[in-house]
């Protein structure tokens, strides 16, 4: 075999391995989770700017304190945790529903002790309570 050839083919094995690791790349990128997370302290630092990526949840009381979201930054799938004794703005989340299937998870989502049935609240939401312990999830849109 000639120098040229043989280089020729060194060449085409080099540039067929990094296509097949980029390719690569691209399909493990396309399975990876787009799923940021965020915790406020209180209800008060539910701004507008700050629940842009997730859209406001309108229905956290006042009293909420520790809000704990998880959200998919490519669809509408959100969940949400937070400590309240008031669970609710008032007139809020009164229609039964049932029981969220979140398409976004993490530890901290109850999977033992669960109520029967939730409520929906504004912005597509469900929500449940766990003593003063309240459980949203939305679904993909």
């Amino acid at each position: 075999m000639s120098v040229h050839r043989f280089r020729l083919v060194a060449a085409v094995i080099s540039a067929s391995v990094v296509t097949i690791g980029l390719s690569g790349c691209s399909v493990v990128s396309a399975f990876a989770p787009h799923v940021d997370a965020a915790i406020f302290d209180t209800a008060k630092e539910l701004t507008p700017g700050a629940t842009k990526a997730f859209g406001s949840p309108t229905f956290i009381p006042a009293d909420a304190t520790i809000i704990r979201v998880d959200y998919d930054t490519q669809n509408t799938a959100a969940i949400l945790t937070y400590t309240s004794k008031t669970h609710f703005v008032k007139g809020t989340c009164e229609k039964p529903a049932d029981i969220p299937k979140p398409a976004v998870q993490d530890s901290w989502w109850p999977t033992a002790g669960v109520p029967a049935k939730a409520v929906s609240c504004p912005g597509g939401w469900s929500a449940f309570t766990i003593g003063n312990q309240v459980y949203a999830a939305r679904p993909a849109a």
